[in-house]
Parts: structure tokens; C-alpha cells; sequence
């Protein structure tokens, strides 16, 4: 949506850039005189075409200051995270500093490929919940290596960022074969 609102703050700005391009021609009689300017309203009034062209330009208008004034007014969803209140004061840590941590303790962990976390965060018990998606290389026991990715992800987040971690749920996307570069003896 922040493309469009600029699109329409672009629109209304030129918009006005002409208005006051006009007013300032009409009170210091460039161009612009009370006779031309009254001659060109009189055209107007007679004119039904016209009408309904000042009048889509003065719909547009509106819609136009009602988006914006929307925009201005309307509070934006905070950042998700995680809140923490201490002695000293308050701390925040975002839903994508916790996928960090717990994509940096997935990597220790050997047998993983393409990986990727999401956190949600559960408001109701002020924890979190953690999902990744993997690969993982296909000679490596799945069971005991999805426990062992569990408790290593929670362990680094709950010791790191000081946040519960209520579940961590795996998703194994495929398998795939190890790296397994040819040892050459000369």
C-alpha cells in the first residue's frame, strides 16, 4: 500500500502545485484577470461537459484527502515481538531477531540443508512457538535428528534471548545426499 499512498501524494501535490500556480497568476495579473476569469467561469456554468469534469476532478480530490487523512490518522500494527519488562526498564526483541537466533542454532546442527524459521508468538502464556522448514541429507536418522534439532534450537533461544519457547515444530521439505567431495591419492 505504501506505493499507491505515494502515487496519491504525488497526484495531490501536482494537483495543488497547479491551484497555487493559478491563484498566484490571478492576484498578481500574470496572464490571469477578473474578466478572463470570470468569462471562464460563465463558460463553465453553460457548458454541461465541463461540469462533469470539475466534478470528477473534485471527486477525485476528495477521495484523495480522505486517503491521506486516513493514512495520517490510521496507527499502524506494531512490529510483532516479544515484550520484557525489568527492573531498569523495557525490552523488546522482534519475532525476526528470535527466527535469527534459532536459524544460527539449526545450522549447528549437522545433516541440515535449506533452512528457514517463523516465530509466533503465543500472548496468552508470553511465550513463543518456532516452525522450520528443512532439508535434510538422507543418511541422517529424521526422528533422532528433529529431536535433537528441537532441543538445541530452544536451549540457544530460551538461553539468548531470555524467551520461552513453548514448541518448536519441524517440517522436512525433502532429503537430499551429502556432500561428499572424492578423497584423490596420488
Amino acid at each position: 500500500m505504501g506505493v499507491l499512498n505515494r502515487l496519491l501524494l504525488l497526484g495531490y501535490g501536482l494537483l495543488f502545485l497547479m491551484v497555487a500556480t493559478l491563484g498566484l497568476s490571478f492576484a498578481f495579473k500574470f496572464g490571469l484577470d477578473r474578466e478572463g476569469l470570470e468569462g471562464w467561469v460563465n463558460k463553465l456554468y453553460r457548458n454541461p461537459g465541463a461540469r462533469w469534469t470539475v466534478a470528477a476532478v473534485s471527486a477525485m480530490i476528495l477521495a484523495f484527502s480522505l486517503r491521506l487523512l486516513w493514512v495520517t490518522v490510521h496507527k499502524d500494527k506494531e512490529d510483532p515481538g516479544v515484550d520484557r519488562l525489568t527492573e531498569i526498564g523495557h525490552i523488546r526483541i522482534s519475532c525476526k531477531t528470535l527466527e535469527s537466533l534459532a536459524i544460527k542454532a539449526a545450522h549447528r546442527v549437522k545433516g541440515i540443508r535449506d533452512l528457514s524459521a517463523r516465530v509466533r508468538q503465543d500472548a496468552a502464556r508470553s511465550s513463543v512457538g518456532i516452525g522450520l522448514k528443512l532439508t535434510v541429507e538422507g543418511d541422517t536418522p529424521i526422528q533422532v535428528l528433529s529431536e535433537q534439532l528441537q532441543q538445541s534450537v530452544k536451549t540457544h533461544v530460551e538461553e539468548i534471548a531470555g524467551v520461552d519457547v513453548s514448541q518448536i515444530s519441524v517440517y522436512i521439505v525433502d532429503t537430499v545426499q551429502p556432500d561428499r567431495s572424492r578423497i584423490r591419492v596420488e
